[in-house]
């Protein structure tokens, strides 16, 4: 009986495991969620480190804020990226401050959120790529900005 059991409890586990690894591999990871939100197509980094994620909801909204590290510089020359000049750096600058702003406010100037936002301080440079996609009236957007001396591209995704 009691090897019946132990049986029964390993069977349960596997089981189990088995069952989170196939919807696991069902759900579509991060790049494939920019590919078919946004059509942007980029290369896996070596690290991706969520610094603000929006538990899910039923309509998706929420905000994103993400730091993608890679080793190597990324080719952005034939992609929707911009590359900065010092008449580009306001507009992109402004925006992030917008994100930073409207995320703070929403979270009702939660320390911890303020806490991201000063340990990130992230600004545009000349030199950087940006890329920026608005949609619904400016209720969901993306910024995507590469920092070329760093190799790190920080995505701020907001839906509302």
């Amino acid at each position: 009986m009691k090897k019946w059991l132990i049986t029964f409890f390993v069977a349960i586990i596997l089981l189990f495991s088995g069952c989170t690894l196939l919807i696991n591999s069902l759900l579509p990871n991060k790049y494939e969620v920019l590919e078919s939100n946004w059509g942007i197509y980029l290369p896996k980094a070596d690290e991706v480190i969520d610094l603000l994620t929006t538990e899910a909801s039923f309509h998706g909204d929420g905000e994103w804020f993400t730091l993608f590290d890679y080793s190597k510089p990324i080719d952005f020359s034939n992609t929707g990226f911009t590359k900065l000049t010092s008449s580009d750096i306001s507009d992109a600058n402004n925006k992030i401050a917008q994100f930073e702003k409207r995320t703070i406010d929403i979270r009702q100037k939660s320390k911890e959120i303020v806490d991201i936002f000063k340990q990130y301080d992230i600004e545009a440079e000349v030199g950087d790529y940006y890329f920026y996609d608005g949609r619904n009236s400016g209720n969901d957007f993306i910024i995507l900005l590469y920092k070329t001396n760093s190799h790190q591209l920080y995505k701020y995704e907001w839906h509302q």
